[in-house]
């Protein structure tokens, strides 16, 4: 039985270390990868904020030249 055990461990040792790097690696790597895409996130978001606010003062400005306007 003990030589059966070592047997089957010998044999499928490698691919069990291989499956553990693997998915170690591809965990590690997904990982970096969602730091970058909430940065970029972030940063879009930053954008869109300013943006927002150029919007904001462009519809102000827009409304007081449409009251300086005579009406129709």
């Amino acid at each position: 039985m003990d030589a059966n055990l070592a047997q089957y461990f010998l044999t499928q040792g490698p691919f069990a270390v291989l499956f553990v790097w693997l998915f170690y690696s591809s965990r590690r790597e997904s990982q970096e990868r969602e730091k970058q895409l909430y940065q970029t996130i972030d940063d879009q978001n930053e954008i869109i904020k300013r943006f927002s606010t150029k919007y904001d003062i462009i519809i102000t400005k827009l409304d007081d030249m449409e009251e300086r306007l005579p009406p129709r």
